[in-house]
């Protein structure tokens, strides 16, 4: 996607038809910009494992709430499907509403009422726009984001718009009001213990570390992040690229990370990793390894890796269950399931795990509003949730709160190894210390207050 892993940009990833077998890629696009209310059949219990009841009959009511009648809500799912620079970006998210909406539907909706999916594409450049949009006929806006979203907050505050995020990227969209974010993210601290395993794993290698991301400045304060936190989890950092958001030719890219010496890279490149794997070979370059964010982990990357067989060990880091073992999580496998039956043909990556943290996180607030369904009764809910990880879809964060009241992000990850054959869960790079995640508090790195200065004036 357009800002790795992130925070999460966390685009892309990993699709599956089996519950053992990743086939992730960028999904359909809705075509329409509302998916309308479930017409499908009975057939759902309305339980979520791990998360409990969270959708069921009810007698709905009349409501002067905008976006709430008496027996529908409208809900805007934000994402940036139709741009041209990356088309597909965030598909995902449109896609795993409207499935997880059929499913929660078929159980009788939130207390009666049916879930209605308006489909917000900004393609990138929209983002004023569609909450504009959004916010004339909106509940809340759910399970969804956008790569380049800064334009978005101050018309989706003013109008009390609220929101339980699929992702966040840029600095005023973590900590912004009327919000609550699954993963607990902040602008001060960073997950980021994955730049420490690779440290130990290749102690030699990360002295001569090369970064960067797209020149635009939701991305590059996320990088600049992820920058600051591999230098405390022992990195070096030479060469930090900040290409523009579309490039054509990675050649020169690649060459300037060579003649650096880079031996350990995060790349500057954000969205589809097979031209800069192409480049990487042309140039015959060969650091040490190449680490990932999570958007880059599925079929599109492997195969960029089958087809450069002379790349360096890839990994990617994740906070989402890896869906090569979904199997072992139920809450991750009832996502899968869920798709399976009410999403037909579409592929499954993390993004839908990422919009399925925030969707189960809503639809269990909201139904604990009963039938006087407020953003406020919602978002109150969703803030006082404990222990949440989704019943297992992603990393479990001790306490959620509002966004702009410090929430505190998870320090547990799991890493992943993609070679020319798939994606695999690494657990020995990985060193789990709770489930598969290695969970150390050591593993967000809090930035300095120099730093924040350094950020303030990107």
């Amino acid at each position: 996607m357009l800002c790795k892993g992130l925070m999460q940009l966390r685009r892309s990833a990993l699709p599956l038809a089996l519950a053992t077998v990743i086939l992730a890629g960028t999904s359909v696009v809705l075509t329409s910009t509302t998916a309308g209310a479930s017409t499908a059949a009975s057939g759902s219990s309305g339980v979520w494992p791990g998360v409990g009841k969270i959708c069921e009959p009810g007698s709905g009511g009349a409501s002067t709430v905008r976006g709430v009648g008496s027996k529908t809500i409208n809900i805007a799912v934000f994402n940036d499907a139709s741009n041209t620079i990356d088309p597909g970006l965030e598909s995902e998210f449109p896609q795993q509403a409207t499935a997880f909406a059929d499913w929660c539907n078929a159980a009788g909706g939130i207390n009666g009422r049916k879930i209605v999916i308006d489909n917000r594409d900004a393609a990138l450049f929209n983002a004023a726009q569609q909450t504009t949009a959004a916010c004339q006929s909106d509940f809340m806006a759910v399970g969804g984001g956008m790569a380049l979203d800064q334009p978005a907050v101050p018309i989706r505050e003013k109008c009390g718009l609220g929101q339980i995020s699929g992702y966040v990227v840029s600095d005023a969209s973590v900590e912004s009001s009327d919000q609550v974010d699954p993963t607990g993210i902040n602008t001060s601290a960073v997950t980021a213990g994955w730049f420490g395993v690779l440290a130990k794993a290749y102690p030699k290698a990360v002295q001569v570390s090369g970064m960067g991301g797209s020149d635009t400045p939701s991305v590059i304060e996320s990088e600049t992040k992820y920058e600051f936190a591999a230098e405390a989890e022992g990195w070096k950092v030479v060469d930090f690229l900040e290409p523009p958001t579309s490039v054509e030719n990675w050649a020169p890219y690649v060459e300037q990370y060579q003649q650096k010496g880079v031996t350990a890279l995060w790349p500057a490149d954000n969205a589809n990793f097979t031209p800069f794997a192409q480049a990487m070979t042309t140039a015959g370059y060969h650091p040490a390894f190449v680490a990932l964010g999570t958007q880059f982990a599925n079929t599109q990357t492997v195969q960029a890796v089958a087809a450069n067989p002379s790349l360096p060990p890839i990994f990617v880091e994740t906070q989402w269950w890896p869906l090569a073992i979904a199997s072992q999580n139920p809450s991750t496998e009832q996502l899968v399931t869920t798709m399976k039956k009410y999403a037909k043909g579409d592929q499954i990556d993390f993004d839908d795990e990422e919009g399925a943290e925030a969707w189960t996180l809503w639809a269990k607030a909201a139904s604990a509003c009963g039938a006087s369904l407020t953003v406020s009764c919602v978002l109150n809910n969703a803030a006082a949730t404990k222990n949440w990880d989704a019943g297992g879809i992603q990393a479990p964060v001790a306490t959620l709160t509002l966004s702009n009241e410090n929430p505190q992000p998870s320090p547990c990850f799991a890493m992943l190894q993609l070679t020319g054959k798939g994606i695999s869960y690494d657990k020995k790079l990985t060193h789990p210390t709770q489930s598969i995640w290695n969970c150390d508090p050591k593993n967000v790195v809090h930035l300095t207050p120099a730093q924040l200065a350094q950020l303030n004036a990107l």
